[in-house]
C-alpha cells in the first residue's frame, strides 16, 4: 500500500521492517515447498550408491504369518525393490544386515549411502556404529518431513494402491495383504520405470532381460499336484487351493489350501486363470461372504504423517483391543466342562493361562492375566455335549482327534492335579481315595512330621490317580497315589540304587495262553495292598507335606520318608518268597517257582498259576499270612475279553476296540464286512 499510494499516511514506512516482523514470522510460519528442490533425475551412477529404506506398519490386520510390519529398501539407481515382511520394528536391524550381505555378494559392489527418516528402528546406536564401522554414509530427513524420504514413502503408497485391488479383486480376505505385497513387488521389479525405461529394475540390475511368461493372475484357482509317496492308488491326485503368489526361494507359486489353512510353494500345479479361486471354493455362501474381502473393514492402510494419524488411530482402536473369544466346552464322553480362548482374529485354542503368555509373548501382544477366567461357569448339560466337536469344525482338522484317541482311550476321565479332582463330578471318591491313601501310610508308620532340617533337599510330592475297570469296562475302584518328585534328587547323596525289576507283559500273556488255554491250568491274581509302604527305610528322605492335606498349625513342616519305595518292595517281596521256598527264575525277571506253582510279579500284582486248586488255595494262604491281599480278580478277563466254552476259555481283545469306539463316536456305526 506505500509503494502504490493505496492510502494516505503511511509513505515512508520501510519495506525491510514488514518483511522482519518477528510477530509476523511466529504467527504465520508454514512447511517450507519443498518441489522447487525436487527433481526427476537420478543423481546416482550405478547400483548401491544410494539405497532408501523405510518401515511401514502396523497393519490394522495381522497377516496369515503373523506379521503386521514390511521394510522396504530400494535401490536409488534401478529402482529394484526388496521387500522384508516382519512381525516387530526391531527386526529391522537384522533384515538390513540382510539384505547387505546379499546384495553385496551378488553384485561384487558395495553400498555406499543409506537414506531413511528418523524412525528409532534406523536411529539407535547399535545400527548407527554398523553403519561407521563399513564407511556407509547415513543420511536422514529433516524431523516430520517425510517427503525427504520421497522415493520410500511413494513406493509405500503404490504398494497400498495394489494390494488393495488385488484382494478386492481376488476376493481374499485382508489378512493376505503379505502375499499380495510379494506378489506385486514381483510383477513391479519387471515393470519400467520412467527414470529406467526402456529397462525393467531386473534388468539394470542382473544385466538380463527379465521373462515374464510365468505372471498369473492372483486368486486364481489353483490344481496342487499331490505326490505319490503323500497318496495311494485310488485316492485323488490333486488337491484345490488358490494362487497367491510366487515362491521365494525356488521356481514355482504359493498356493493357499483352504482345508489345511497353510501356503505351500510348488512347481507342480496347474493354475486355471478363468476362474476365481474363492468364488470356486467357497461360492457365494456364508462361508464366502466372510471370506470376501470388504473395503470398509480396512478404512486406511497408508503409513501417514503426524498430522493424520490421530484420526488414523481413531479408525483403528476398536481393531487393536479385539476382544479375545472365550468358550466353554465339554470333551468327548466326559461331563465336565473346559474352557479355551481364541485371539483376535485368529481360531488358535489356547487352553492354559500359560499357553497364553506363551502366545502373548510370540507376537509382542500385551499379557493381561486379570482379562482370562479359565474356570467353567456353566454345569455340563445334554445341550453342550457336543460343544468340543462343533468347535473342531471351525477351523481345527480333524487330525487332533486322532493324535489323543489312543491315549484318550486308557485315560478319558482321570484327573491331573488335586485341583482337577476338585472340580470334578467324582469329587466324593477321589476324595475317599486320598484319605484311604493317607490313612494307609498312616496305619504303616510311612512318615512323620518334622522341622525342616539344614542342608537337606526337601522334595516336593503329587498326587496320580488311576480308575480301575472290571472286565466290561466299567469304573470299579478310584485309586489315588501319593508320589515323591525325586527329580530333585542327587544320587549317592540323597539316596543309593533304584532301580526295580518289572516282569515283561508279553511274557504274561504268554503264561496265559500255554498255562491256561494250552494245559488247562488255573489261576488267580492277588493285589498287594499298599505294597511300596512295606518297603524298609535305607536312606532319610524328607517331603513337603501332600497338595490338599497341609497339616493345620505345621504348615512348615515336613515328612521323613522313603525314596526309593518300589525297588525296596521288590527286595522285600524277593526275600519274603525265597522264605516261603520260591525259586526265582533266572530267564526273566519276577517270575518265581515252587513246585507245580509259578508266580508272576508285576509290582504288586502276583498272579498265581497252579496246576490243581489246592496249590492255589496253598499259595493264597502264604502270601496272605505275610501281607494284605486285597480280593481275588479274574485276571484272564482283565489282560484279555476271555469267554469260558465247553471246549476251553476263548482269548480276544476286542475290548481296546470297543474303547476306541466309545471315544470316537463309531460305537454306534453299523457293521460292515470288507473284501
Amino acid at each position: 500500500m506505500s509503494k502504490n499510494n493505496s492510502v494516505k499516511g503511511i509513505e515512508h514506512l520501510s519495506k525491510s521492517k514488514v518483511e522482519n516482523c518477528v510477530n509476523c514470522k511466529i504467527a504465520k510460519s508454514t512447511r517450507s515447498s519443498l518441489k522447487k528442490n525436487y527433481t526427476y533425475r537420478r543423481t546416482t551412477q550405478r547400483c548401491l550408491d544410494r539405497v532408501h529404506c523405510d518401515l511401514w506398519g502396523p497393519a490394522p490386520v495381522t497377516s496369515i504369518g503373523g506379521n503386521r510390519y514390511f521394510l522396504s529398501i530400494i535401490d536409488d539407481y534401478s529402482r529394484k525393490v526388496d521387500v522384508y515382511i516382519i512381525k516387530s520394528k526391531d527386526q529391522v536391524f537384522d533384515c538390513f544386515k540382510k539384505y547387505l550381505a546379499q546384495v553385496e555378494r551378488e553384485l561384487n559392489s558395495k553400498i555406499k549411502c543409506m537414506r531413511s527418516d528418523n524412525g528409532l528402528e534406523f536411529c539407535h546406536k547399535e545400527f548407527e556404529n554398523f553403519l561407521t564401522k563399513l564407511g556407509i554414509k547415513m543420511e536422514r530427513t529433516s524431523l516430520y518431513t517425510p517427503e525427504q524420504n520421497g522415493i520410500a514413502e511413494k513406493f509405500n503408497r503404490t504398494a497400498m494402491d495394489g494390494i488393495r485391488a488385488m484382494l478386492h479383486d481376488s476376493g481374499l480376505q485382508p489378512k493376505f495383504w503379505a502375499e499380495a505385497l510379494l506378489t506385486f513387488v514381483h510383477a513391479k521389479n519387471r515393470c519400467e520405470h520412467k527414470l529406467t525405461s526402456p529397462l525393467t529394475p531386473t534388468e539394470i540390475w542382473s544385466g538380463f532381460k527379465p521373462s515374464v511368461r510365468h505372471f498369473r493372475i492372483f486368486g486364481s484357482l489353483a490344481y496342487v499336484h499331490i505326490p505319490k509317496i503323500k497318496r495311494n492308488k485310488f485316492q485323488l491326485r490333486a488337491k484345490l487351493g488358490i494362487l497367491v503368489g510366487y515362491s521365494l526361494r525356488t521356481k514355482g507359486y504359493r498356493v493357499f489350501l483352504p482345508n489345511e489353512n497353510k501356503v505351500i510353494e510348488t512347481i507342480h500345479v496347474y493354475i486355471d486363470e478363468s476362474k476365481n479361486g474363492v468364488r470356486s471354493l467357497f461360492g457365494k455362501n456364508k462361508q464366502y461372504e466372510y471370506a470376501k474381502f470388504n473395503l470398509n473393514s480396512v478404512n486406511e492402510f497408508e503409513d501417514l504423517d503426524d498430522s493424520n494419524r490421530t484420526k488414523l488411530l481413531d479408525k483403528l482402536s476398536p481393531l487393536d483391543i479385539e476382544e479375545w473369544t472365550r468358550k466353554e466346552y465339554t470333551k468327548t464322553r466326559s461331563k465336565q466342562m473346559y474352557v479355551y480362548y481364541c485371539p483376535p482374529s485368529s481360531k488358535t485354542k489356547l487352553k492354559s493361562l500359560n499357553e497364553v503368555r506363551k502366545y502373548c509373548k510370540e507376537n509382542k501382544m500385551t499379557f493381561e492375566p486379570e482379562k482370562f477366567n479359565f474356570k467353567a461357569t456353566t454345569k455340563y448339560s445334554d445341550k453342550n455335549k457336543n460343544s468340543e466337536n462343533d468347535s473342531r469344525s471351525e477351523g481345527s482338522n480333524s487330525d487332533e482327534i486322532y493324535e489323543t484317541l489312543e491315549y484318550e482311550c486308557y485315560n478319558s476321565e482321570l484327573p491331573k492335579t488335586f485341583e482337577d479332582t476338585q472340580r470334578s463330578k467324582d469329587k466324593e471318591k477321589w476324595d475317599f481315595a486320598m484319605r484311604e491313601e493317607l490313612n494307609m501310610m498312616k496305619t504303616r508308620k510311612v512318615w512323620e512330621l518334622v522341622d525342616p532340617p539344614a542342608n537337606k533337599t526337601i522334595i516336593g510330592s503329587k498326587w496320580v490317580y488311576n480308575i480301575k475297570h472290571d472286565e466290561e469296562n466299567k469304573p470299579k475302584k478310584y485309586k489315588a497315589r501319593l508320589v515323591a518328585l525325586g527329580f530333585k534328587q542327587k544320587a549317592g547323596i540323597d539316596y543309593g540304587e533304584t532301580f526295580s525289576p518289572v516282569v515283561n507283559f508279553s511274557i504274561v500273556k504268554l503264561m496265559f495262553i500255554v498255562l491256561v488255554s494250552l494245559l488247562g491250568w488255573n489261576h488267580v491274581q492277588l493285589d498287594v495292598k499298599s505294597a511300596y509302604l512295606y518297603g524298609k527305610l535305607n536312606e532319610k528322605v524328607y517331603l513337603k507335606q501332600p497338595p490338599g492335606f497341609i497339616v493345620k498349625d505345621a504348615e512348615s513342616k515336613v515328612y521323613l520318608l522313603l525314596h526309593q519305595s518300589g525297588r525296596s518292595w521288590n527286595c522285600e517281596l524277593d526275600h519274603i518268597l525265597k522264605n516261603l521256598k520260591f525259586d526265582k527264575l533266572l530267564w526273566s525277571n519276577c517270575l518265581y517257582k515252587n513246585k507245580d506253582v509259578i508266580l508272576v510279579i508285576y509290582v504288586d500284582d502276583i498272579i498265581v498259576f497252579s496246576k490243581t486248586l489246592n496249590g492255589i488255595n496253598k499259595t493264597i494262604a502264604l502270601i496272605k499270612s505275610k501281607f494284605v491281599v486285597n480280593k481275588f480278580r479274574d485276571v484272564l478277563k482283565i489282560v484279555f475279553n476271555t469267554t469260558y466254552t465247553t471246549v476251553g476259555p476263548y482269548v480276544g481283545d476286542n475290548r481296546s476296540c470297543r474303547k476306541g469306539n466309545e471315544i470316537s463316536e463309531y460305537s454306534c456305526a453299523a457293521r460292515w464286512t470288507f473284501p
